[in-house]
């Protein structure tokens, strides 16, 4: 019979196995925008780190145990950075502050190399590490301000995204508050495990097993297309566009689609945006596919993208999300991909009228189940 005290050994195992899959499912899936791209760096550190929790607990040699510890804490700085992107893309562009964000982690990942860990000891044949109470606690307030601001950024998105069933909010909100608890949970006992050097429960990683899986149950069933819905709906309000416009490089307009009881741009705002897509054409020549440009009108943003054959167009209240300038680069690829030749010239692409204002809608309004 499996002793209670090894199967609680042997949970991280499973921690990292299930956080792991959270991270690749969604990755062999395709999605690529900058929030997912977070998650899935998140998700795939957060494996790696409980990974790591499990070889500490099953290794007697102190060296190497003192070597395991101090990546495993590189890769727990790290998650923290991913899940703060995360949120905080799925509602904001990239700015300064982002990089600048990189910069606290950095020192925590260099006072855990040098001087946090002063040795290791073995109690009951698992190896407990000897601390700086200081120079942990220093850490310990950089992670648990990073653990604050990701799961502010995170709660505020799930509270304000707009999904179409009312079952996927809820089934988010609850994975949420699981994931929140268990981080609560980690930071007091952690805490006082490290601060007080008394030891305590030493797989504190294997309380992540519940979330984990309750994220593997929610992310499972989803066809691809239902979960790109699903991160398309994450970009919040005000960052989601009312209005979508696709226009050919030679500078002819090919469709356009407005949110009902929303006003299509009145002649003066047409205008700017006329002279903007002139600028974003030229600029193109020297730039290339893939330029971004934005353009600010009263209290609304025109957000361009440009590609190969064509630039799109939406217009939003507010700033965009790097999500929502993600989306839009995968909408103007996988829509010229999909018609390469037919795009070539104004009068070829104007056949695809049909095709270009289902593109927009999707934009607009991607559906969930």
């Amino acid at each position: 019979m499996i002793a209670l005290a090894d199967l609680a050994l042997d949970l991280p195992l499973a921690s990292g196995i299930v956080w792991l899959a959270n991270g690749l499912w969604p990755w062999f899936r395709g999605l690529r925008t900058s929030p997912e791209r977070a998650f899935v760096a998140a998700s795939v550190l957060l494996g790696a780190w409980a990974l790591l929790d499990w070889l500490f607990l099953h290794t007697t040699d102190l060296d190497l145990a003192i070597l395991i510890s101090k990546v495993r804490i590189t890769a727990f700085s790290l998650t923290w950075l991913m899940f703060l992107y995360f949120g905080r893309w799925l509602s904001r562009t990239r700015s300064w502050a982002d990089y600048l964000a990189i910069l606290p982690v950095l020192v925590s990942i260099v006072l855990s190399w040098t001087v946090i860990t002063n040795g290791a000891y073995l109690v009951d044949g698992i190896p407990r590490l000897r601390r700086d109470p200081g120079w942990y606690g220093v850490f310990f307030v950089q992670t648990a301000v990073y653990l604050a601001l990701a799961f502010g950024y995170i709660g505020w998105d799930v509270w304000k995204a707009e999904f179409a069933a009312a079952a996927t909010r809820n089934k988010l909100a609850a994975i949420f508050s699981a994931l929140v608890i268990t981080m609560g949970v980690w930071m007091s006992t952690n805490a006082w495990a490290s601060l007080t050097q008394n030891g305590g429960f030493p797989a504190l990683s294997s309380v992540l097993v519940v979330p984990g899986v309750l994220v593997l149950a929610f992310l499972a069933p989803f066809s691809r297309k239902d979960l790109v819905a699903m991160w398309r709906k994450l970009q919040v309000s005000p960052s989601r566009p009312f209005a979508a416009i696709w226009f050919h490089n030679s500078g002819q307009p090919l469709a356009q689609v407005v949110l009902p009881g929303e006003a299509s741009p009145d002649a003066a705002t047409l205008a700017d945006l006329s002279q903007a897509i002139d600028h974003v054409l030229v600029e193109g020549l020297h730039s290339g596919p893939g330029a971004l440009r934005q353009l600010q009108h009263e209290k609304h943003s025109f957000v361009f993208e440009k590609g190969r054959d064509l630039t799109l167009v939406v217009l939003l209240r507010g700033s965009p999300s790097q999500g929502l300038r993600s989306e839009l680069r995968s909408t103007v690829r996988g829509f010229e991909d999909a018609h390469r030749t037919e795009l070539e010239s104004w009068e070829s692409a104007s056949a695809l009228a049909e095709e270009a204002l289902n593109a927009l809608d999707e934009v607009l309004t991607p559906q969930i189940l």
